[in-house]
């Protein structure tokens, strides 16, 4: 477990500068707000076909912000289980308003 962790700690900075254009992020923190709101709907209404717009919803809108404002892929198919940890985290740091710090941060281990 503390391999992990450290590998988690060692891919985060790598994840922030792939995510460091403010449109992206702005569609990333949307995104993950309307998944995690979907998939709490889809529990307290009978309409499980909300876990389906959740997911769509939670790739939809970060796969614009690479494509069109970060200019790059995302490293989800060679780290998956990274990049989930590691998209929750940039929503916590997002909504903790850390994010900035945390990427000029990210910039300085270059």
């Amino acid at each position: 477990m503390k391999k992990f962790i450290s590998e988690l700690n060692a891919f985060y900075p790598a994840y922030l500068k792939a995510h460091s254009n403010r449109g992206n992020q702005v569609l990333h923190f949307i995104g993950a707000t309307l998944f995690f709101t979907l998939i709490a709907l889809a529990f307290i209404l009978p309409g499980y076909w909300l876990i389906g717009a959740a997911i769509f919803t939670g790739y939809l809108l970060p796969g614009i912000g690479h494509r069109f404002f970060q200019h790059n892929e995302s490293f989800r198919g060679s780290k998956p289980v990274l990049c989930v940890l590691c998209a929750f985290r940039l929503y916590i740091d997002t909504l903790t308003f850390r994010i900035h710090k945390k990427l000029k941060m990210a910039e300085a281990e270059r």
